[in-house]
């Protein structure tokens, strides 16, 4: 299955960005639920983080986790760690923190793409939701976007890709320059869902 071009009939209509004020739409649905969001297809795609947020898939417009007691509702692969390595049916996936997100004099804008300069705890919060979705067995919709170099990445905006559970974690030495610990989640798609789109544009 190839992926889904935009301009196609989507599962949910291809809504257009909102503009730099914001988005006047309200919530009607909970994203602070384990499992689908009712009226929401897996395969269903956005233009922006906000409109999937509007959506209640996946409520962080930056985080890459949305953390819950028993476990994460959501997370996002975007590409913004190295060490992630998407398979599709199955993926690994490094934990929150471990950036200085205040920056410096000289970065005064250090985003969430810095490199690491400490070792991720499993005590951050959203490391520690993911810790608890191995131990509840709770299943997690994950979004994929356009920066995910992988073959099941989207060309343009974010996918709803169904939902995984959270088989194990870990902590082993990160990839980047500094050798900080970096948590670590094993991911497994929850069987009888749609087939997640390739996409031939994509290497990996």
């Amino acid at each position: 299955m190839e992926e889904q071009k935009r301009g196609k009939t989507a599962p949910l209509p291809v809504k257009g960005l909102s503009s730099s004020s914001g988005s006047n739409k309200q919530r009607t649905r909970n994203p602070k639920v384990y499992g689908h969001i009712p009226g929401v297809e897996v395969g269903s795609w956005w233009a922006s983080r906000q409109e999937c947020s509007e959506d209640a898939v996946h409520a962080p417009w930056v985080g890459g986790i949305a953390p819950g007691e028993r476990g994460a509702y959501s997370v996002a692969i975007s590409g913004g760690y190295e060490d992630d390595i998407d398979d599709g049916y199955a993926f690994t996936y490094t934990g929150a923190g471990g950036r200085d997100l205040k920056g410096t004099k000289a970065a005064p804008k250090n985003l969430r793409t810095a490199p690491h300069s400490f070792d991720q705890t499993f005590e951050h919060n959203h490391n520690k939701a993911l810790k608890r979705s191995v131990e509840t067995g709770k299943p997690v919709r994950v979004i994929r976007g356009y920066k995910l170099q992988s073959k099941y990445g989207p060309s343009e905006g974010y996918r709803y890709d169904g939902l995984y559970v959270v088989k194990k974690y870990w902590r082993e030495k990160g990839l980047g320059k500094g050798g900080h610990l970096v948590c670590k989640f094993a991911f497994v798609r929850i069987e009888g869902q749609p087939p997640i789109p390739v996409n031939p544009d994509k290497e990996g």
